[in-house]
């Protein structure tokens, strides 16, 4: 176990260094500490084990055979949104874990966030850290939806922010709680609530938004962070378009 958990983290720190050291990688006053969260708590569980596996291997062959679909898939030895869609949804231990449908927007959007070549493939490297990201964005949505129902409370997002660790203003909590939620009627009154797909959702490109951002960041100011950056009309785009 101990390996297993060395291994993804040293592939995690060498894919995401600006999380994986102090002073000018560490915690970010502009940004916050949400890479270091992440890091700390996504290898807490094994993907294989949760799915109710065997062995990593079994979780290994349902991603083999996926590569060996195409030839495309072959010569990139990876998969892509449709076959990843593919997994998620018609693997009966990973359906049944998380419960939900995954649409093929949606697996487009998780591999965006881990394509870091881009070619549009996912390797098994990428494709592992992902299962490692759901179990804990999963586990993290279920300890607030307490009765189980597949939805957590809108007020919880704020709540949800500040575990992550990422450093954003009220009113751009508002904004996100407007986007991601749904309202429902419950016992004759409205109740606004967010399901575990736009949880997910919004984890990925809060995720990958703020990235973008402090590398730009970064880049233009010697290293420094002052969360400020320009963008023309093409690199914005280039940015928000992949998600």
């Amino acid at each position: 176990m101990y390996q297993y958990h060395q291994q993804q983290q040293q592939y995690y720190q060498q894919n995401h260094p600006q999380y994986c050291h102090q002073g000018q990688y560490g915690a970010s006053q502009t940004y916050g500490n949400y890479g270091q969260n992440m890091q700390q708590n996504v290898f807490k569980m094994k993907a294989w084990e949760a799915y109710s596996m065997g062995t990593e291997n079994e979780l290994s062959a349902i991603f083999a055979h996926h590569v060996n679909k195409s030839e495309s898939n072959t010569r990139a030895s990876g998969i892509q949104s449709e076959d990843l869609c593919e997994i998620l949804n018609q693997t009966p231990s990973i359906r049944s874990y998380y419960g939900i449908t995954w649409s093929r927007e949606m697996c487009s959007v998780l591999m965006a966030m881990l394509d870091r070549n881009p070619d549009g493939f996912m390797q098994w490297p990428e494709f592992l850290e992902l299962q490692q990201c759901l179990l804990a964005w999963h586990h993290l949505f279920k300890q607030r939806d307490l009765d189980r129902s597949g939805f957590i409370e809108s007020e919880e997002l704020i709540g949800v922010i500040r575990h992550f660790g990422y450093r954003i203003k009220p009113e751009v909590v508002e904004t996100l709680l407007k986007r991601f939620s749904r309202v429902h009627s419950v016992n004759g009154s409205d109740r606004t609530l967010i399901a575990f797909d736009d949880f997910v959702t919004l984890s990925v490109r809060l995720r990958a938004y703020t990235d973008a951002f402090r590398k730009r960041d970064r880049s233009q100011h010697g290293g420094q962070e002052t969360g400020c950056t320009t963008f023309d009309y093409n690199d914005y785009l280039r940015c928000v378009m992949c998600l």
